[in-house]
């Protein structure tokens, strides 16, 4: 991982989380103004491999649920109330963010998740060993 060029809060693929950053500060990852009202960014690493991959969202999406409990986010996916769990694509879509970016969509459909899938495994979660935190 380039840490250099990443400034989001946590860097998630098929065996770690990374910090990058400290969670609850801001980071610069999803665009003004979203940074300062994000307390968690979160980035998945893409993988060409599939099963390498779909270990990575299982990190992802577990991490984003425990998350948005920490913070008392509420677990919807890219609704229209400021609040819940929101992509970077979303974001761009409704003005918080001075981006082009359409994350995580491109990538989640090449591994056969819409959004209806990431919505309900969102809601639902996996069950599973626990994930590591590593720096």
């Amino acid at each position: 991982i380039n840490t250099s060029q990443t400034y989001v809060h946590l860097v998630i693929d098929d065996e770690n989380i990374y910090q990058v950053g400290e969670v609850g500060y801001d980071a610069w990852g999803a665009g003004m103004p979203a940074n300062s009202m994000a307390p968690v960014q979160i980035e998945l690493c893409e993988f060409t491999n599939h099963k390498r991959a779909m270990k990575a969202y299982k990190h992802y999406v577990n991490w984003l649920r425990w998350s948005a409990k920490k913070y008392g986010i509420p677990l919807t996916l890219d609704n229209d109330k400021p609040t819940g769990i929101k992509t970077h694509a979303w974001l761009v879509q409704h003005g918080y963010s001075n981006t082009n970016h359409t994350d995580p969509w491109g990538y989640l459909t090449k591994l056969g998740i819409s959004k209806a899938q990431f919505a309900k495994d969102l809601k639902k979660g996996f069950s599973g060993k626990n994930i590591k935190n590593t720096k």
